[in-house]
């Protein structure tokens, strides 16, 4: 429940809203943005049926951000941590920390959300944050509009149009913990065309120190062209076209666990494997994409459009590994199999933990009457023990293992938008998709999975006061079955620029690749050392098959308004969701055992005011309280139930630009977070044509805590960087 005093005082704002809009006038809400990330009919603010964030340029500019995941910060109930410096983790109410598998992300359209793994990409993204012209953000289920996976949201990144970035502009960023930022854009106009090309370097060093102060490795590097183009076919006909490609690579410690951890150095194979021959297992990223947009407007009330696309990802890694030669053996496999617990035992026995494991006596009772080991088994348990035993004189097996997965979508849609009459509008079209994920480690081959789509939504004016909205969504998804996504909304207008909002939607979430079709072994190669007996490792993760999707109800209580003569919008948000037949299980080879058997409720409230008091000055502020209930431990980690942001952007005779930001979040996987972020810039007239800008942002961490894990922690609270850049 909200807290009673946060419930009276939006009560009583709301009874207000009345006196205070009756100086609106329609007319005054024509410099009012519109979106179309909540029913792909263009709407002002006041008319989405839901909670709708804009992060226009000036917003964005003005954050100082270098990634898109530190802009959702802005966003009132976004969360956002970090599993490492290039693993990034965006979140609407939290949930799971380690995977952000339940909103949708389009940069122009195009899915970014991969298929194989359920997550999305965020570092290797290959969009320029320079190129962006807003974000905008749909807080709540959209699955009635963008389908499966839109189940707690969309983000929709829009490219600024080419015609509107003609010219040159170089930008170069330098900063500390090894920030080394490189941007140049280049406009081009022919015939009828319009086109960008941008050229984008990008690199840092991640998080300074792990939990123990040693030097942390998990920085990354990526380098990206975006080709971006507008042609007017005819006057009624235009064609949107876009093709990029990036390659890079994110660092990673090696995370392999040797089963026979070295423990007595008086036998050469422990000897060998605590000098640490296993390398590090970097991840080598490489993108490419190409996307057409086809517009027909066949009458002022009538639109007609065709978007495709393909894309291919590729996430390559391999690794040098070291260990006892049982890893590889069938018995080992075998007592996987019983139960995944029992290879961790033997890991106790084989290391001695405690001092006791080693002694027949205590594991054999241990196993049977603790663990539930069949006792027939234990013989097994003995054949093992032996098998290491046998080769602990001797050096270990040593061997290549990879994790490489390579995903590819082709998608079709079409859409057609239709003024029906003047009080009635509609959209409705049909999408089919095909996706692939390769990987003989994490699939034992291909996994293929087709999605078809019929969708459509009404907007009915029945007067001045009252606008309906019906949408739906009919899916049919080859792996996971046939899925309907409805929403309704009805909005009352006090003014013309100021509504409440009641909205009702469904929503789903498919199983992805890996929950339901996971056949994880590693299969080594480059074997030297200890032979071997078997040709595969002892640890399966395979998935179920049979998982179902996970299902949401929201209802949503809500106001938009705009203040016209004050420069006021304010948003306010109440909301109960509930999750179930969840899927909370981490993706990982050991221990993976995925059921629907999690249950999720988020309950609260939630605001977001931005007030341009003039043309010089900005003030904003969010604000967002979550009152969670969730069965799976995992899903507690990432929901803070207090969280916000203020700032303010001021610009001084239009030569200098100061910014700060306010961002906090009570608890995130358990640490506090508070920042403080400045930016300053100025700009010089060098011609008539040509300028330069040169701007410093500063970073000040208010609390001393490390940023979602233990692991990921800086020298010291303060970060400093500095970027020159030239227009010309």
């Amino acid at each position: 429940m909200l807290p009673k005093k946060s419930l009276v005082a939006v009560i009583s704002l709301t009874a207000s809203l009345p006196l205070m809009a009756l100086d609106d006038t329609l007319s005054e809400a024509m410099d009012l943005p519109t979106v179309l990330s909540a029913t792909r009919l263009k709407q002002a603010p006041a008319e989405v049926p839901g909670s709708m964030t804009i992060l226009n340029r000036q917003l964005i500019r003005a954050s100082g951000a270098r990634d898109i995941p530190e802009l959702m910060r802005l966003v009132p109930g976004m969360k956002v941590g970090y599993r490492n410096g290039h693993i990034a983790n965006v979140n609407y109410h939290g949930t799971n920390f380690n995977e952000a598998r339940r909103m949708q992300v389009l940069i122009d359209g195009r899915s970014v959300y991969r298929p194989g793994l359920a997550n999305v990409d965020w570092s290797d993204i290959p969009l320029a944050i320079e190129d962006i012209e807003r974000i905008e953000i749909m807080r709540g289920p959209n699955t009635a509009a963008f389908g499966a996976n839109a189940l707690m949201g969309v983000i929709n990144i829009i490219s600024t149009r080419p015609e509107l970035s003609q010219g040159s502009r170089v930008k170069i960023t330098r900063g500390q913990r090894g920030v080394d930022d490189f941007y140049a854009r280049q406009g081009i106009a022919f015939g009828n065309t319009y086109a960008r090309l941008s050229l984008i370097g990008k690199q840092d060093d991640g998080f300074e120190l792990d939990e123990d102060g040693n030097d942390y490795r998990d920085g990354r590097r990526l380098n990206a062209v975006n080709l971006l183009g507008n042609t007017d076919i005819s006057p009624t006909q235009t064609l949107s076209w876009q093709l990029g490609a990036k390659e890079g690579s994110n660092q990673r410690a090696n995370d392999y666990t040797e089963m026979a951890e070295p423990s007595d150095d008086s036998f050469l194979l422990d000897r060998l494997l605590a000098e640490e021959l296993s390398s590090d297992s970097d991840i080598r990223a490489r993108d490419y994409f190409i996307q057409l947009h086809w517009k027909n407007e066949l009458s002022p009330d009538h639109r007609l459009e065709v978007k495709t696309y393909a894309q291919h990802m590729e996430r390559l890694t391999e690794t040098r590994a070291c260990d006892s030669p049982i890893v590889f053996s069938p018995e080992m496999r075998e007592l996987y199999l019983v139960g995944n617990v029992f290879p961790r035992r033997m890991n106790y026995i084989l290391r001695n933990r405690s001092g006791i494991w080693a002694d027949p006596a205590y594991y054999r009772p241990t196993l049977v009457n603790r663990d539930g080991l069949p006792p027939e088994y234990l013989q097994l348990i003995e054949d093992i023990i032996d098998q290491h035993a046998a080769v602990r004189n001797g050096p270990p097996t040593c061997f290549n293992l990879n994790e490489n997965l390579r995903e590819t979508r082709f998608e079709v849609e079409l859409q057609n938008t239709v003024q029906i009459t003047s009080d009635l509008r509609s959209v409705f079209g049909v999408n089919l998709r095909h996706d692939q994920a390769s990987s003989q480690t994490l699939f034992g081959g291909r996994v293929n999975n087709t999605i078809g789509q019929l969708f459509g939504n009404l907007e009915y004016r029945i007067n001045q006061r009252w606008l309906l909205h019906a949408g739906a969504m009919a899916e049919e998804d080859q792996l996971s079955g046939f899925s309907f996504s409805p929403r309704l909304a009805a909005h009352y207008f006090m003014r013309p620029t100021h509504s409440l909002r009641a909205v009702y939607s469904e929503a789903v979430r498919s199983p992805d690749m890996y929950e339901n079709n996971a056949y994880w072994t590693y299969r080594p190669s480059n074997l030297e050392g200890a032979p071997t007996t078997g040709d595969t490792y002892y640890a399966l993760a395979e998935g179920p098959g049979d998982l179902k999707q996970e299902r949401m109800r929201s209802v949503e209580l809500g106001y938009n308004g705009h203040f016209h003569h004050s420069g006021l919008s304010i948003d306010i948000k109440l909301f109960y969701d509930e999750i179930r037949d969840m899927i909370s299980q981490p993706l990982q080879i050991v221990n993976f055992v995925p059921d629907n058997s999690s249950f999720a409720r988020f309950k609260g409230g939630e605001t977001q005011v931005d007030w341009q008091a003039n043309r010089n000055h900005r003030l904003r502020a969010t604000y967002a309280y979550v009152d969670f209930t969730a069965t799976n431990r995992l899903d507690q980690r990432l929901t803070s139930r207090h969280s916000g942001s203020a700032g303010w952007i001021a610009n001084w005779n239009n030569q200098l630009e100061t910014s700060v930001f306010y961002y906090g979040a009570q608890k995130l996987n358990e640490f506090r977070f508070e920042r403080l972020d400045a930016r300053i810039a100025t700009n010089f007239r060098l011609t008539r044509d040509s300028n330069l800008e040169l701007a410093m942002v500063w970073q000040h961490r208010l609390d001393d805590e490390p940023l979602t894990r233990d692991d990921n922690n800086f020298k010291n609270q303060n970060y400093y960087q500095l970027s020159a850049e030239l227009n010309f």
